[in-house]
């Protein structure tokens, strides 16, 4: 007699696979740290650090005559290519230390990887085999922004119910329990109406008050422009197919001053 199959339900969940790029944009360890509060109490979470060595910069490196300006003292030097390897070395050896702290402080698991190519086909490939996958803009401002602000706004972006629940408990973990502000914001696919998202919220929201913006079109333009307008220091986004296409990145990453968050995955009651 053959035994019967198990119960999916006795199954275990997979750990939580979340994947900070680090190298893109100067991110490292102010960035780990933005991730630290959607680690809460969880100790079934794998950490991977990705530090993507773009292309492109590589290329520029080496260039005979590159040029480097110092923010600083606004000095002008030439950057050789074995200066650049040097740095980058360093930025390696630092983002992958500041990742071994941070998951020593959580006590979970963690992994380190330096991979070369072209940042959005780095990115894309890390978001589909992760289930939060954390970033910042190509060009990050110092004076970002959340800069200036006493409350900090973590923005998130609801496209369809079945992927809500995940992106407003991810929103609502990385507030915790401090004085950040949760926004909604409502951009229905084709075919959802703002009714429906909206309804398939509240339950996570268990009558929490938070703002709601009904975007008004779609794509990353609209969401940079309402970011910009909510002040948002973190953006929380579904790591859908849409968002994943090549266009998509390229004006989050440019368009935004925030760190990213995509999410392909959460477990239900984590928040």
């Amino acid at each position: 007699m053959m035994p019967s199959p198990p119960d999916k339900q006795l199954q275990p969940t997979p750990a939580l696979r979340i994947a900070v790029v680090l190298g893109a944009g100067g991110s490292g360890r102010d960035l780990l740290e933005r991730v630290l509060p959607l680690l809460g109490d969880e100790r079934d979470v794998e950490m991977q650090g990705v530090f993507i060595e773009e292309a492109e910069i590589r290329y520029a490196a080496e260039l005979p005559f590159v040029q480097e300006l110092c923010r600083v003292t606004f000095n002008v030097r030439e950057f050789t290519s074995d200066q650049f390897e040097r740095t980058l070395a360093l930025r390696v050896r630092t983002a992958r230390r500041a990742l071994e702290l941070l998951a020593s402080r959580a006590g979970i698991r963690h992994s380190f990887r330096n991979v070369r190519g072209t940042a959005l086909s780095l990115l894309r490939e890390t978001a589909e085999s992760s289930d939060v996958t954390v970033f910042e803009p190509a060009r990050l401002l110092a004076t970002g922004s959340s800069a200036g602000i006493r409350r900090r706004n973590i923005v998130a972006v609801v496209t369809d119910p079945v992927s809500a629940s995940g992106i407003v408990r991810v929103a609502l973990r990385l507030a915790g329990g401090r004085e950040e502000m949760v926004s909604v914001v409502l951009l229905p696919a084709p075919g959802v109406s703002a009714s429906d998202l909206d309804e398939s919220i509240q339950e996570v929201l268990n009558g929490r008050p938070i703002q709601t913006r009904l975007a008004g079109g779609g794509g990353a333009p609209a969401v940079a422009e309402v970011s910009r307008k909510l002040g948002a220091s973190m953006l929380v986004l579904p790591a859908s197919a849409g968002w994943l296409e090549p266009a998509a990145l390229r004006r989050l990453r440019v368009e935004l001053r925030c760190p990213i968050f995509l999410v392909r995955r959460w477990k239900e009651g984590v928040e």
